[in-house]
Parts: structure tokens; sequence; C-alpha cells
């Protein structure tokens, strides 16, 4: 779910869009899909007809116009392109910033004289929960790390369990992710930890397991130390038996 934070705005806003031409809805997609947001023309598309695009009041790097049924665009960014069917506003690989609220400023520029309509619509992304288990130098012990993105921070609250078990953890209420650090006894090889995310404004929880990994690391000095220590053995056996030799050489000298 996405939570707009101009909270007071956005209704003025929305119900103002409204008024002069209808909104066009509400579209919902998760972070990585495609979606397409319909802007139709008013006006006959044998017209010369500009169509401009804003979000939050910035503008939106895909601007185009259609003349005699044919659409030319030249501005548009690699992820923003023009959609034939339905005429819109094709978002691929969607992102957590690609959410809010739309402005499509139609604008019939030839013949004249000149018309404009706007169009309006709001697009949703889906909140998406993800757990890691971070690199640690102690053995002993790991770290998980529970991020959230798609949400407003202050209105999140972590939590972490194994099983029915309660784990205790730093949580900063203005923050998107939470840790998780636990040493040995507290935790072995193959537990499954959940991390909760309880998004209050819409009283959504969201969930998402990891299992703990943790393979027997070698240090990077033990196989040089391990030759030290088996050259060393092997210098001190030759000094030995040279020295065993030596003594017996002198036995036999003086025999």
């Amino acid at each position: 779910m996405f939570s707009i934070r101009s909270s007071y705005i956005l209704p003025v806003f929305i119900f103002c869009s409204a008024a002069l031409t209808g909104a066009q809805g509400v579209f919902t997609a998760s972070r990585g899909e495609t979606v397409v947001l319909p802007c139709s023309s008013p006006f006959h598309y044998s017209d010369k007809v500009l169509f401009k695009w804003s979000k939050a009041g910035e503008t939106v790097p895909c601007n185009y116009y259609i003349e005699k049924n044919k659409t030319d665009s030249s501005n548009c960014q690699s992820r923003i392109k023009v959609n034939p069917e339905p005429f819109g506003l094709t978002i691929t690989d969607v992102r957590s910033s690609d959410a809010g609220v739309y402005n499509c400023s139609i604008t019939k520029v030839l013949p004249p004289p000149v018309e404009e309509k706007f169009s309006f619509m709001i697009l949703e992304v889906s909140a998406d929960l993800t757990v890691e288990q971070m690199n640690s130098s102690d053995l002993s012990c790991v770290d998980l790390l529970c991020s959230l993105e798609g949400l407003s921070p202050e209105q999140i609250n972590f939590t972490w369990t194994r099983g029915s078990e309660l784990l205790h953890h730093q949580n900063v209420p203005t923050s998107m992710n939470s840790s998780l650090h636990l040493c040995k006894p507290h935790w072995t090889n193959g537990d499954t930890i959940t991390c909760h995310a309880d998004y209050s404004s819409t009283h959504t929880l969201y969930s998402q397991n990891i299992t703990i990994t943790c393979t027997e690391k070698v240090s990077h000095y033990s196989f040089p130390v391990i030759n030290v220590i088996l050259f060393c053995i092997f210098v001190i056996i030759i000094l030995v038996m040279w020295m065993l030799y030596f003594i017996y050489s002198r036995k036999r000298a003086r025999a």
C-alpha cells in the first residue's frame, strides 16, 4: 500500500481535478512491474494535440504530441514511454518514488482556438518488505536487516519473532528498516526468523521470513600459519638428523 504524505492537500487537489475532467482512477503496481497510465485525447486526432505530464507539480520527462494520427515524442526517459493502446504513459521497472498523483495536460494547438483539458490519476506502489543476513566478523553472532519501501516511516512499527518467541531488537521510530543482532547461544544454524512491519495508517501487517545459514569460515591466516609450523618442524627434523649424523661421524673418526 502507498501513503501520500500531503494528506491534507491531496483531497482538495483531487476534488478540483475531478471537477475539471473527472479523475481517471487509482492504479496499483508492485516494484519492478510495468504500469500504464491512460490519457486519451478529448479532441480529434487529426488536430495537433500536445500532451504534458507532471507529478506533484514536477514535470514528468515525457512530453509528446499527436498530429494527423501520428505520435511524436523525443524527450522520454528509458523507463517512461508513450503507450499506443490504451493511449497514455507506460512506466517500466516501477519504483517506490514513482507513486503519486499524475496530471496529464492535453492541449489542442491546431486548429485555433487553443483548448486545454486535464486528466488526473493516482499511482500506488505496493510496499516491499525484504530481510537479509548481513556479513559478520564475529562467527558467534548473526546480523539481520529488515527493510520496507513505499510507506511513511513514521507510521511503521517493526517486530521480530522466532515462532511464538518475540525477539528484542533496536527500533528507530522514523526508520524504514530494523536490525536484529543475535549471539550464541540465542541462535542456531537453520533457525527461521520472521520480520513483521505493522503499518498503522491502514492496520496492514507485512511479514517476511529468513532462515539463518552459517557455514564454518576458515581464517585467511590459517593456511599460512600451518605452512610455517610444518616448515619449522621440517627444519627441526633436518637439524636433529644433521646433529645425529655429525655426532655419529665424530665417533667413527675417533674409533
